[in-house]
């Protein structure tokens, strides 16, 4: 990867948009070497004309910005896999979020219930569904799985097509949310076998792979989530490959409801059978890193979609919460 080519990326990302710090000196320097004069340069990206200078007159304008030099082969450097994992499960939210909303508007069009987007927070709340004056009445987190769990018939009892694998923590964390602001919480899952992040990010054009992988291991790199959603939202309004094979996918996929009411109901249930690490001696240390989690049957534990358009649609909103407070979505 050349420093022109890391500027051409940069470029594609950022659009019209002021760079972030402190690539707004590399930005700067750009427009230096392009014939821009050093004051107009600095006050375009919004830096001195001095700090611009000091930064023109030094050999390695990578390493002074951003605190480490631009490497020939990114994909080399120690956090490839990691970012590209990253990126890849990004993409895939990403394009379940657009999928969902594409379902929900074909599903429920001119009716009471519609979709607000608070993904901009990175909470752990992607929709809240509002009724016509416009008050929250259901939180909702999108959910996706594409990675099997190989032993899932030995070790909970589950065909490993049939198994969806929730954090324990995100179930509890989604009913003391539900219990605080009595708003009904629920998940809508979709999956796709073998369709995971790691394949998708390095499907991603690798010059912006390379580029988000140098600047996330960049000591002095600021906004480097802002940088991951830039790349996100490039591919996607371009529809590039991979982004356009994973839209329709998951448009073909089945998609579910569970409510956290029905996720913690079930849970209390099934505990010893379906938490298999309460099981194993050690766990923790077998199993470095790795979430304890509750294993659902798509089949038999979660609620088709279609369900629960239909008794909207049919019965209205009250039915729907009465039955997520049971437990029945």
């Amino acid at each position: 990867m050349t420093a022109a080519e890391l500027v051409r990326s940069f470029m594609d990302l950022y659009q019209a948009d002021p760079w972030s710090k402190p690539l707004h000196l590399l930005h700067g320097c750009h427009l230096v070497d392009s014939g821009c004069s050093v004051s107009d340069a600095a006050k375009t990206v919004r830096t001195t004309p001095k700090k611009l200078e000091q930064v023109l007159s030094t050999r390695d304008r990578f390493k002074e910005i951003l605190g480490l030099a631009l490497p020939s082969r990114p994909d080399q450097l120690g956090n490839w896999n990691r970012t590209v994992g990253i990126l890849g499960q990004l993409l895939l939210g990403h394009a379940a979020e657009r999928v969902f909303e594409n379902m929900f508007r074909s599903q429920m069009p001119n009716r009471e219930l519609q979709l607000k987007d608070v993904r901009e927070g990175h909470s752990d709340t992607d929709y809240r569904l509002v009724n016509g004056e416009n008050r929250a009445v259901y939180r909702l987190n999108i959910k996706f799985h594409g990675s099997r769990f190989r032993r899932a018939l030995e070790l909970v009892g589950l065909d490993p097509e049939d198994s969806f694998a929730l954090a324990t923590y995100k179930i509890i964390g989604a009913l003391k949310k539900q219990e605080e602001e009595q708003l009904p919480y629920f998940f809508a899952i979709v999956g796709v076998s073998n369709l995971t992040g790691q394949a998708v990010g390095f499907q991603l054009p690798h010059n912006l792979l390379e580029t988000v992988t140098y600047l996330s291991a960049a000591p002095k790199m600021q906004g480097k989530r802002d940088l991951e959603d830039r790349l996100i939202e490039y591919v996607s309004s371009k529809n590039l490959v991979p982004y356009s094979d994973v839209m329709n996918s998951l448009h073909k996929a089945q998609w579910y409801i569970l409510s956290a009411r029905r996720a913690d109901k079930l849970l209390r249930e099934r505990l010893f059978d379906r938490v298999y690490a309460l099981r194993i001696r050690n766990f923790s240390r077998a199993f470095r890193g790795a979430e304890i989690d509750m294993h659902y049957s798509l089949s038999q534990d979660l609620i088709p979609i279609e369900h629960f358009f239909q008794t909207v649609r049919d019965f209205g909103l009250h039915k729907i919460t009465t039955m997520l407070e049971r437990g029945d979505f």
